[in-house]
């Protein structure tokens, strides 16, 4: 399968979680699934991880931060969001999720944030072929 997931999902899966989404990330990365991301979800995740309550959160060093980040690029196929393709989506900070997803050909977006779950967002995604998934239930599929 060739998945998305979201930066809330990518932000919960560094080393120093144990949470479902770690354990995700893990089964996508060790297996023949594919992972992918932009180079714009990627420094999101970077930079969500630098804010000081997930600092005091987590405690990752810059270095660890940087490793992690290093982990996912060398672990994903990485695409190239497109400014151009308008997806339907209530907030525009999510543009990117969207794009990454049609733009790698993907089969699931994961993500927790119910935008994507609702019209106007979830009907266009499903007209691309792409079903949404929070982690729990992707992490079900995976497992069976």
């Amino acid at each position: 399968m060739r998945i998305v997931l979201d930066t809330s999902i990518l932000v919960r899966a560094h080393e120093a979680e144990k949470g479902p989404a770690r354990e995700l990330l893990l089964r996508i990365v060790e297996s023949d699934h594919v992972l992918i991301v932009s180079q714009e979800i990627l420094h999101e995740v970077a930079k969500v991880l630098r804010y000081p309550r997930m600092l005091a959160r987590h405690g990752l060093s810059e270095g660890r931060i940087y490793e992690y980040i290093g982990l996912l690029r060398a672990s994903a196929e990485i695409v190239s969001s497109d400014p151009l393709l308008i997806t339907p989506i209530r907030d525009v900070n999510d543009t990117v999720i969207i794009q990454t997803a049609i733009i790698g050909d993907a089969e699931i977006l994961c993500t927790k944030d119910e935008d994507f779950f609702q019209p106007p967002a979830r009907p266009f995604l499903q007209s691309a072929g792409i079903e949404v998934l929070d982690d729990i239930e992707l992490l079900h599929r995976l497992r069976s």
